[in-house]
């Protein structure tokens, strides 16, 4: 009896094994299959240089949630150059506004129960501290809530995601478009699929499709923004260009996602954990090095400022106000 008791345990878990294995391999398959073209020279020079008419004039970034973590969940041991270093994980909130009023958000962050749930794994296997919710990007945007016309998803991670409900909670809700490529709108994986039925209880969001045949996706009705179908991290991972025109002159940010969850994967071309990016978030390793090398050329040929959501140390560091 108890042979077959254990040869039926060991069956159960070979099929589970292989399941998990066939689920996996789908899902490097899918992400290794988006590679739109990313923006050449002249692209990026006509958006550059173009029309400064009617530009985004403030940005700041709110901070939703934050938790201490060994830089070795998120880089590569073998190529971080300061594997030691300090290292406190960010979940942000990017809000930009224009002369009359109206915001376009990169991101929502997460709401405090949630955070407290996204961060437990990270503690109990990663040697993370204590995740520490912040503000919500319903409460910090306060009265501007109502001003709240747009939203574009670096990528649709629950905790990009999560705080978009409570933006609609608010009464009356704001009408707010999220604005996506086909591949994020319609080519989830089982990483993002939970970010999909997060926008269904988002009842004020309305999904706008970002068409175009070049690279660059201006995103409608915000001047000053475009979309670059990434990929590389999810099927539908997205970065975001703006060119704010701000007190001090034009500023050029990107917004990077998760491409890398620290500045140092650009800085030094250092990809995440073997394992993270094998079996928790299947990604495309080549398609994540084109991209890493791309914003690395962002920053040093072009002066683009690259904000990294998951890197506290760098959004302070780029002047972005809170």
């Amino acid at each position: 009896m108890l042979k077959r008791i254990l040869l039926g345990a060991l069956v159960v878990l070979l099929l589970v094994v292989v399941g998990v294995g066939a689920l996996l391999r789908s899902a490097h398959r899918a992400i290794d299959a988006e590679r739109a073209p990313l923006p050449a020279a002249a692209d990026l020079a006509a958006f550059v240089d173009g029309p400064t008419f009617d530009l985004p004039v403030r940005a700041r970034w709110i901070e939703t949630a934050t938790q201490a973590t060994p830089r070795g969940a998120v880089l590569d041991p073998g190529g971080d150059p300061q594997p030691d270093a300090p290292y406190v994980m960010s979940h942000p909130a990017f809000v930009l506004q224009w002369t009359d009023g109206r915001i376009l958000l990169v991101d929502a962050g997460m709401r405090r129960d949630s955070a407290l749930s996204f961060g437990k794994p990270l503690e109990w296997l990663g040697g993370a501290g204590p995740i520490e919710p912040r503000q919500t990007a319903a409460d910090a945007l306060g009265a501007d809530l109502a001003q709240v016309k747009g939203i574009v998803f670096t990528h649709l991670h629950s905790d990009h995601v999560d705080g978009t409900v409570e933006l609609c909670a608010a009464q009356p809700p704001p009408a707010i478009g999220a604005f996506m490529t086909v591949a994020q709108a319609e080519r989830p994986n089982h990483t993002t699929r939970p970010g999909l039925d997060l926008l269904d209880e988002a009842t004020c969001v309305t999904r706008r499709p970002l068409g175009g045949a070049g690279p660059l996706h201006p995103v409608p009705g915000f001047p000053g923004v475009v979309v670059i179908d990434a990929g590389g991290h999810t099927p539908g991972s997205q970065i975001v260009l703006v060119r704010l025109a701000s007190a001090t002159g034009m500023r050029l940010l990107a917004f990077a996602g998760d491409t890398v969850n620290h500045h140092d994967g650009i800085r030094f071309d250092v990809p995440k954990p073997w394992a993270y990016r094998t079996f928790i978030v299947p990604e495309s390793d080549e398609r994540q090095q084109e991209l890493r090398r791309f914003l690395g050329a962002l920053e040093r040929e072009r002066g683009f400022t690259v904000l990294v959501s998951h890197d506290e140390s760098s959004l302070l560091a780029s002047g972005l106000a809170q």
